[in-house]
């Protein structure tokens, strides 16, 4: 099955790559130049873009209008379609595909796509090669990849991932238009899903219209806002810059962190710099910390400081709490609790001989806290011990809670014994003991009030 997998990526990535090489040759030689600079002037995109986001006909139709192109026979490799449905080696056909996802056209992409549908029918897995399929035909007919999705069976989740697929395609190759049918559309899921669509097809060709197209959708719901929909205004958020960065990324990471500096503080900065400093820290951890350190303590870099402590701690818990330490104080806590963890997992004496050497701080706090969580199921008693240590009564409340939830599953009964002693109050025992009994709030190790 893993192999599976991999052959799928890898023929998916090869096809999908030539395919773009092969639009943005045709679109810079064919018939799009006009409908390039006039997207670029309509949708107020950078001009760093007007080259590469040619018209989506460009190649896909002839001079009259008319649609080129027959996979009812063979592709130009000599690849039909009744073969591709027919081979059984994973190998071959997805190598199939990739032949004839390179000769896709407006007039042959329904062809393939019943195809597809029609492998699905017979029980094939077909998820990953129906998102290239309907990217590809996105970028030479978005309307029609469109309502080819609006024809998919399934749940409304497949079919809005599809969407995604299709829009951006339609949007990498003609933005103004796949942005005019997104604003036809009424809000609601559909929408948010075509959306996303949107912001991954301008981020393949221009990252900062990409952008600038965020933070404009962003100023909107900020100004039509309640306390209801913040939550998934964030969500959504978080997903058109994790692709716009992704896009970054692919530039190299000095472009990846240049971008997401020049952004104005909020929280489209804040979710630059998590996927950024996600991606840095796993591929070179010490860098992406004196990267992340000159930020430090800034609001927007919270995220951040986190996921670079966490990849900091798998190479070397020690040297990841040290870093903490060297962090301004606001940004110390968050990171210390990070490194904590791991420490305690790896090596429980050492972390808990360096508590034992710091002073009282807020710091301080959020380590002990991180330490007794991750403790706990294996030494309750010890894990109660220093979540007593806590000098701050909120953090000492909710830690001394997170133990005693966890004892209660393990050893009820030296639980209860333990919990007159705690130091919680009557009412907190109490509440301990109702979230124990029916199985707790999720509990994520982050450390309290996160």
């Amino acid at each position: 099955m893993n192999k599976t997998i991999i052959l799928n990526s890898i023929w998916g990535l090869i096809a999908v790559g030539a395919f773009l090489a092969g639009r943005t040759d045709q679109n810079s030689n064919g018939s799009g130049d006009s409908a390039s600079s006039n997207g670029a002037s309509a949708s107020g995109l950078s001009s760093r873009s007007s080259g590469a986001m040619g018209s989506s006909s460009s190649g896909a139709y002839g001079a009259n209008g008319s649609t080129t192109g027959s996979l009812n026979g063979s592709s130009s490799s000599g690849v039909t379609v009744a073969q591709f449905q027919s081979e059984s080696n994973a190998l071959l056909a997805n190598k199939m595909f990739a032949d004839l996802l390179l000769d896709l056209n407006a007039g042959n992409a329904r062809e393939l796509f019943d195809a597809m549908v029609e492998k699905q029918r017979n029980g094939n897995d077909v998820g990953q090669q129906m998102g290239l399929l309907l990217e590809a035909w996105g970028k030479v007919d978005g309307p029609s990849a469109l309502a080819a999705v609006s024809e998919m069976g399934g749940d409304g989740r497949r079919r809005g991932f599809a969407s995604i697929s299709a829009m951006k395609g339609w949007a990498s190759s003609d933005p103004v238009a796949a942005k005019a049918h997104l604003e036809g559309l009424e809000d609601g899921f559909e929408k948010g899903m075509m959306t996303q669509g949107v912001v991954s097809g301008l981020a393949e060709v221009d990252p900062f219209a990409a952008t600038e197209y965020v933070m404009a959708l962003d100023a909107e719901r900020e100004a039509s806002a309640d306390g209801n929909n913040d939550r998934w205004r964030g969500f959504a958020i978080d997903r058109q810059m994790e692709a716009i960065a992704n896009a970054q990324i692919q530039r190299g990471m000095k472009d990846a962190t240049a971008w997401a500096e020049s952004l104005p503080d909020g929280t489209i900065k804040a979710s630059a710099f998590d996927r950024v400093a996600d991606s840095f820290a796993r591929n070179d951890p010490q860098e992406a910390a004196e990267w992340v350190k000159n930020h430090a303590g800034q609001e927007y870099a919270e995220r951040a400081v986190r996921e670079v402590s966490e990849e900091l701690s798998r190479e070397d818990p020690v040297a990841a709490v040290k870093w903490a330490g060297e962090l301004p104080e606001e940004a110390q806590a968050g990171a210390m609790s990070t490194a904590m963890e791991r420490w305690t997992r790896d090596d429980p004496e050492a972390a808990g001989s360096y508590l034992t050497n710091l002073a009282d701080s807020t710091t301080r706090d959020a380590a002990v806290s991180s330490f007794a969580r991750t403790l706990d199921r294996e030494d309750p008693a010890l894990a109660a011990e220093w979540a007593g240590s806590i000098t701050n009564e909120a953090t000492r409340t909710e830690t001394l809670q997170s133990v005693a939830r966890s004892w209660l599953r393990s050893d009820a009964d030296a639980a209860r014994a333990w919990l007159p002693q705690s130091g919680l109050s009557a009412e907190a025992q109490q509440q301990a003991i109702d979230e124990s009994s029916r199985g707790g709030r999720p509990d994520f190790r982050r450390p309290p009030g996160r």
